[in-house]
């Protein structure tokens, strides 16, 4: 998946669970939204901060911190 569809999905489940919340009143369901929504912001932090085609140009280039 490209980063930009990866990075869609990520986002919309985001706006899906936080609707969710919204109306959610079960503890348990409400500990397991917010769980996923953490995960989905991890993940979407992720792939917004270490896009494939940065890691590739600097591998390529030879780039070394």
């Amino acid at each position: 998946m490209a980063s930009s569809e990866a990075e869609f999905v990520h986002r919309e489940n985001i706006k899906h669970f936080e609707k969710k919340l919204e109306t959610e009143t079960d503890p348990a369901t409400r500990k397991l939204l917010l769980k996923l929504l953490d995960e989905e912001k991890a993940k979407l932090l992720n792939i917004t901060n270490h896009p494939p085609y940065k890691r590739s140009i600097r591998s390529a280039e030879g780039y070394h911190r």
